[in-house]
């Protein structure tokens, strides 16, 4: 910890607090955004129960947790600032990998709604209830291992996201008004899990899905009003695509239209590769 704050006094004014109760320790850190006008930020959180969320704030983050120092040595937070950019690290560093408490390692999260920015979120073996709603997000990577909870987009993006990929592996899991995330292309791959996929929200402009089952099961929603294409693999022997909307038509052997999807130019395309899983999609308001 003191080699730590070392660098830390160096690079950026991070401030903590850090209180001991038995086994079990609670820091807060905070971080200036030092005058940056944009934000790179890598997320890395092992076993346990974490809370993303956003507010309207200056700090480029604000961390607390709670911890087991018999699992968890330590949170790391290091900052610094690129031109106008500022790059932002978070870990989670473990004792070790295996029989770890969840309910003994707490770590809430709280990202700043004020900057533009990229975010590569990986997490472990976690309870995780994140909301990335109202964030100027330009790039989204996820990548997700044995986890469960919920990830929502609660209000609209005010920026227009390039790219969202999610990669989950044997995982339970419910995403939420992924429409409010403003995304131009996102793309989904999913193991031997069970994910519920909520594409509702506010759209501009042509919105590309692209999502992969293999071992897993997916319920789809789609908003209700807004032309969609869909395009499938027939399913083989093994798997199953059931589209549960009796306005959309099949053009021809895999491929799906609302009446009003040509010439629309606010529409969603999805593509669907279903491996050994089973997906069900619906429309809803």
């Amino acid at each position: 910890m003191k080699r730590l704050a070392v660098v830390f006094a160096v690079i950026t004014p991070l401030l903590w607090n850090v209180s001991l109760a038995g086994d079990l320790e609670e820091i807060t850190k905070k971080v200036d955004a030092e005058g940056a006008k944009t934000l790179e930020v890598s997320v890395e959180l092992g076993a346990g129960e974490f809370t993303i969320d956003v507010a309207d704030m200056a700090e480029a983050t604000i961390l607390e947790a709670e911890y087991d120092r018999r699992y968890v040595a330590d949170y790391e937070v290091s900052y610094r600032v690129k031109g106008s950019t500022g790059i932002l690290d978070v870990e989670s560093v473990l004792r070790r990998r295996k029989n770890i408490d969840t309910e003994r390692n707490l770590c809430h999260l709280t990202m700043s709604t004020r900057y533009p920015a990229t975010l590569d979120l990986d997490l472990g073996a976690c309870e995780a209830q994140v909301d990335l709603g109202g964030m100027p997000l330009e790039e989204l990577r996820i990548d997700i291992g044995a986890a469960s909870g919920e990830i929502e987009f609660s209000a609209p993006n005010p920026s227009r996201m390039e790219h969202i990929s999610i990669d989950a592996g044997a995982a339970s899991l419910e995403f939420n008004r992924l429409g409010n995330a403003n995304f131009e292309e996102f793309s989904f791959d999913g193991g031997a899990g069970s994910f519920d996929l909520d594409f509702r929200g506010e759209y501009h402009g042509e919105s590309m899905i692209d999502i992969d089952i293999g071992l897993g099961s997916a319920d789809i929603t789609l908003p209700a009003g807004v032309p969609v294409q869909i395009i499938t693999d027939n399913g083989g022997w093994l798997s199953s695509v059931d589209i549960h909307n009796d306005d959309i038509e099949e053009v021809r052997g895999g491929l799906w239209e609302s009446d009003d999807f040509d010439g629309a130019g606010t529409r969603i395309i999805v593509e669907l590769d279903v491996g050994l899983g089973s997906v069900d999609i619906y429309f809803k308001k």
